[in-house]
């Protein structure tokens, strides 16, 4: 028997389904309205010639050609629709990018003239107005324009870099980079219309039975949509902020290399000046590893030693190196790198040692397999004096312009290497110089807590090497306080 409790619930979700029906029917009307709309705005010459079209075919009952308009239309609208994302990929993806080739195209001796890249000379005629011929123009990737002007007398690659903040502004795009071409005589200018580098970058874990490289490591992708690659047995400076990603560029090397240290061709020599906190979850796979700074300048101190060493060996047999389980390429992987450059200067004997153990591991150590990953937040001279002596260079996100050229050059900070303008939102996201002096804009990887404790469980190093602090000084010998009479009286 119904009740009157049920029939009302059953009348309140009758209510419920007919407003939420109305709703979507009003929804769906107001989108093709909208739609309607914005075709009459942004293409009124066709909209006009449809409906002209249109209006003919039905009063003059033209059946087929009504058909075939009616068509055109819906085709369109339902695969916008019902595909909205295949339709945009397809249909209107394209359409802007002819739009905005088009409009470069057409006015670019405009925007040679607004941004400072033209000139106005007399000639027989009267003035003339002369500016870089378009080379070619096109798009090499989906948001990426790629413009090649052939620079006039006496311009360089540095009056185009030192517009190029207006050339961005002029062409609506979000980033520029100007690229020089191999003999500097030359340039070519991308506009990125969107961030290939805004999705995370997944790290994937290594297969037990891969093969063990040192020759370079996977570290993530490129702008271009590449995999980032960095020579390993080469000195590394990374800078960036707090959150900006650097244990990301760590772990990401650390992943790398993991094969090879499980064979013994890699030994890495972890400082940690946070106390453990970041590399602590991987302990098993550093050969030594250092969470203060006296155990920090042992641990360089015993590598400069073993450096020395290897290389009075190698002396007159061979000019470089080659890494095996007898002699393995050492690298020295140091966390909050200004702790032993900087902030020990209150214990003046410490930072010395640090100081001179480090300036010859990165002077003396490439050649007989010695290298140093520097992880650090102030990239600074004062900071960091050995800044220099680093050969390839990371900046992640960091505060100001003047860090970024530290970190770069100011070239490149010229040519679009904005690291002071990077989001917090793109931890890993940065710019990476490589010692050919190529800067590439790259997006780390990201490895999570369980990968890293996994890689250490999978592949520990073979041997682990404690480091094993001085002896304190005994106390001296305490003073007599015996009392005289003398005294007492």
């Amino acid at each position: 028997m119904t009740g009157p409790r049920t029939v009302g619930r059953g009348i309140g979700t009758g209510l419920r389904w007919t407003g939420r029906g109305i709703r979507h029917g009003l929804a769906e009307m107001w989108w093709w309205i909208a739609g309607a709309f914005r075709f009459l705005v942004r293409a009124p010459g066709r909209a006009v010639v449809w409906t002209g079209g249109t209006v003919y075919s039905y009063l003059s009952q033209t059946w087929l050609l009504l058909v075939g308009l009616t068509v055109v239309a819906l085709v369109p609208a339902v695969w916008a629709r019902g595909w909205p994302s295949s339709y945009q990929q397809r249909v209107v993806h394209p359409a802007w990018r002819r739009r905005i080739c088009r409009s470069v195209r057409k006015s670019w001796a405009g925007l040679m003239e607004a941004c400072g890249l033209a000139r106005r000379v007399i000639a027989p005629t009267g003035t003339e107005l002369r500016v870089p011929a378009l080379h070619r123009i096109g798009w090499q990737d989906p948001d990426v324009l790629v413009v090649v002007p052939q620079l006039m007398v006496g311009q360089t690659v540095e009056d185009v870099v030192a517009v190029s903040e207006r050339l961005r502004v002029a062409v609506g795009s979000r980033q520029v980079r100007i690229i020089p071409n191999a003999t500097h005589t030359g340039c070519t200018v991308r506009f990125l219309f969107a961030d290939p580098l805004a999705a995370v970058v997944e790290a994937r874990f290594p297969s037990p039975n891969l093969a063990a490289t040192i020759q370079s490591a996977e570290m993530g992708v490129t702008e271009g949509g590449q995999p980032w690659r960095l020579p390993i047995p080469v000195s590394t400076l990374t800078a960036g902020c707090t959150g900006s990603g650097k244990a990301s560029a760590m772990w990401m090397l650390l992943l790398n290399l993991a094969p090879a240290i499980k064979s013994g061709l890699v030994q890495v020599h972890g400082v940690d000046l946070k106390g453990g906190m970041e590399l602590g979850l991987g302990t098993r796979l550093f050969t030594r590893y250092a969470t203060t700074p006296e155990q920090a300048v042992i641990l360089l101190e015993d590598a400069v030693q073993a450096m020395t060493a290897r290389a009075a060996t190698l002396a007159g047999h061979t000019r470089s190196h080659t890494p095996s389980t007898a002699a393995p390429l050492v690298l020295v992987l140091i966390d909050e790198l200004a702790m032993l450059t900087s902030y020990l200067s209150n214990q003046r004997d410490l930072f010395q040692r640090a100081d001179k153990a480090l300036r010859a591991l990165l002077g003396l150590g490439r050649a007989p397999g010695f290298v140093v990953w520097g992880f650090l937040q102030d990239p600074r001279k004062d900071t960091v004096p050995q800044r220099h002596m680093f050969t390839q260079t990371i900046a992640l996100r960091l505060r100001e312009r003047e860090e970024v050229a530290m970190v770069l050059s100011d070239g490149a900070v010229a040519a679009g290497a904005t690291c002071h303008k990077i989001p917090r939102t793109t931890p890993g996201v940065g710019f990476a110089l490589t010692e050919d002096g190529d800067v590439t804009r790259i997006r780390c990887a990201f490895v999570p807590d369980d990968m890293i404790r996994a890689l250490a469980v999978h592949f520990r190093a073979p041997i682990q090497i404690p480091i094993r602090l001085p002896e304190p000084d005994p106390d001296p010998a305490p003073k007599s306080r015996i009392r005289t009479a003398r005294s007492r009286s």
